[in-house]
């Protein structure tokens, strides 16, 4: 997870440099089915991806809370036979 947030971090440093014109090469740098600049579309998908490695972590989490209460309730179960 810290190397999604490491990328975004470079990623938007990269933008701002890019829009208060430190850095001028990646102006023109555009993808053309979208109409949106390079840095943008990176910020996008990069923040996409840590949606979706954190809703799959809780997911995996709630998982593990579930078989954990599985787990107590059949100790509680084999203790009462």
């Amino acid at each position: 997870m810290i190397w999604w947030v490491g990328f975004m971090v470079i990623l938007t440093v990269l933008s701002y440099l890019n829009d208060t014109g430190i850095i001028s090469f990646l102006k023109n740098v555009r993808i053309p089915f979208l109409g949106a600049s390079l840095l943008s579309f990176l910020i996008l998908v990069g923040t996409a991806g840590i949606l979706i490695r954190m809703l799959l972590k809780k997911r995996r989490g709630e998982k593990e809370g579930l078989q954990e209460k599985v787990r107590r309730l059949e100790k509680e179960l084999s203790g009462i036979k």
